[in-house]
């Protein structure tokens, strides 16, 4: 038998229930729910609701957002029984911070790399980036993303890496936050991770090695507007971007209003990879709204052009507040990758390092088209999503961020913090073990670029009327480029490309000889698989370089 709120109410069903509280929540406001969820086939049946589902899941439930009585309500219809375990988020969070604030008066400054102890604003990660730049220019450049925002914001971020202006073929580490606008503590751990760096460059000789061998980039906040208008408590837990309607743009007062709170994009369900399928919305009200179109968001076309244009080995988007490391696949009907064995070692290293337990995807629910698919079925890079640990998404600076940043106090079981897997992760985007090499001699100034196209394909497209359409064909072209200087030694991914069968498909990079001005002078076909070295002769481009 199905109970409602009130019969749980009437029956005890709060009873023994850690965290549950017998307050009803008012009819408007957000309240964090626990909905009993026995299997995961009711985890994702919940999830098919439209439900506001969180990534804390816990044997037999799952915690849910409530967007007022009507979601609630819709819960009882869906036949699940559920637990109020805060009743009103926005009273909650206005008070955690508060106290934050009052203890951030009267503390020292914290151990994190930046001294902070309180949630930073949107204006203040443009100083902070704008201050590692400054304080280090030949260690940090600033990165502009070519999209702006739905409501005309930049995103930024930067690119740290010793002689970090050099044109060369060293590996990138990509690390990127707040796809989910209320996710306050992935962007946090991000910048903080930028910071350490920075100040330990020269002084920690792990991280001194690592940005002599890869370059890292760092964007804290991708879903700028949401993150504003989140951090800004005007929707403080808004999930999703400000597209008010398909195929129309958004001004700051529609995302505002009230009306339009639960409408835009799920940016981590618009990434074309398995886009439209199991685990995404057609409803544009669902908080896991997949999009008009795969990629019809600027800020995902953001990270999409930042990793085809360079050569990203590895890639971390940070989410909270699972306690989770996850990886592909995500969806239940797929097989393990071809690279299950390395992928899931690697997995493991991070839970290690965070105490966060280390799985598949699809074993917390189906999803599709997310970042981390993309990345890894486009490119080879082995890409992963943590879920921080916590118990909401606006909980105290110190067991929000610090805590798990460093892997003490409450960060239970971490064994270095989320700090650690950073290192652990950076180490595994330098390591040849894990991509390609390719070696050879060019002209001194010679341009070398290398290039793949190939065409990829959504799932099966569900409809609004719960049918299924053909899978949508979407174009790709991954392009990256460095300047010669001799002997030069290039890291790329695999030119193979893993499948969503389990598979490899076998594809070669096209490499390109060229003068500054963009003459090609050849061009050679090279495959390459994970692990591998290749040797490419450039023999031709060296006779006609000499014919100036």
């Amino acid at each position: 038998m199905a109970f409602g709120l009130a019969a749980l109410l009437t029956v005890g069903g709060l009873s023994g229930v850690p965290g549950a509280t017998a307050q009803q929540p008012a009819p408007d406001v957000v309240s964090l729910v626990r909905v009993d969820t026995p299997t995961t086939a009711d985890v994702n049946r919940l999830v098919a609701t439209g439900a506001d589902v969180s990534e804390h899941r816990q044997p037999g439930s799952i915690e849910v957002f409530a967007h007022g009585a009507d979601d609630l309500r819709r819960l009882r219809e869906a036949g699940f029984t559920y637990q109020v375990v805060i009743p009103d988020l926005v009273a909650h969070t206005q008070r955690v911070l508060a106290e934050d604030e009052a203890r951030a008066r009267t503390m020292a400054p914290s151990p994190l790399p930046s001294g902070r102890n309180t949630y930073r604003t949107y204006a203040d990660y443009g100083t902070e980036l704008a201050g590692l730049v400054a304080e280090r220019p030949d260690l940090v450049r600033p990165i502009t993303l070519p999209h702006k925002s739905l409501l005309g914001k930049t995103v930024s971020g930067v690119e740290i890496a010793h002689d970090v202006a050099a044109s060369d073929g060293r590996p990138v580490f990509l690390l990127v936050g707040t796809h989910h606008a209320r996710e306050w503590p992935t962007a946090e751990v991000t910048m903080e991770f930028a910071i350490d760096l920075v100040r330990n460059e020269g002084v920690d000789p792990r991280i001194t090695g690592l940005l002599r061998q890869a370059r890292i980039i760092v964007v804290p906040v991708i879903n700028v507007d949401g993150y504003d208008i989140s951090r800004s408590y005007i929707h403080e837990y808004k999930r999703k971007n400000c597209r008010v309607r398909d195929g129309a743009g958004a001004t700051p007062a529609q995302c505002a209003d009230p009306d339009n709170a639960q409408v835009g994009v799920d940016l981590n369900r618009n990434y074309g990879v398995n886009w439209g399928g199991v685990g995404a919305s057609t409803n544009p009200n669902s908080q896991t709204y997949r999009g008009a179109a795969p990629f019809s968001e600027p800020e995902v076309r953001n990270v999409v052009e930042l990793v085809s244009s360079r050569q990203v080995t590895s890639l971390q988007s940070v989410h909270n507040y699972g306690s989770l490391v996850l990886r592909p696949p995500q969806q239940s009907t797929t097989p393990p990758t071809v690279d299950e064995p390395v992928y899931a070692a690697i997995g493991e290293a991070l839970g290690k390092a965070t105490g966060y337990r280390s799985i598949p995807s699809y074993q917390l629910y189906d999803t599709s088209g997310s970042t981390s698919e993309w990345a890894y079925f486009t490119t080879g890079a082995f890409s992963f999503e943590f879920e921080l640990g916590g118990n909401n998404f606006h909980i105290p600076y110190q067991q929000g961020v610090i805590d798990q940043y460093l892997g003490i106090g409450s960060a239970e079981n971490a064994d270095g913090g989320v700090r650690e897997a950073l290192l652990v992760q950076y180490e595994v985007a330098a390591n040849r073990e894990h991509h390609a090499v390719l070696t050879g001699t060019a002209p001194k100034g010679a341009r070398l670029t290398v290039e793949k196209s190939f065409t990829q394909y959504t799932a099966p497209v569900l409809r609004p009327d719960g049918t299924t359409g053909p899978r949508l064909p979407f174009p790709n072209v991954l392009t990256s480029s460095m300047t010669a200087s001799g002997a030069f030694t290039w890291d790329v991914n695999p030119s193979l490309r893993p499948d969503r069968t389990g598979h490899l498909i076998a594809e070669s990079w096209t490499l390109r000889c060229a003068r500054p001005n963009g003459k090609v002078l050849q061009e050679v076909r090279v495959m390459v698989a994970r692990g591998e070295r290749a040797t490419v002769d450039l023999s031709e481009c060296h006779r006609k370089w000499r014919r100036r």
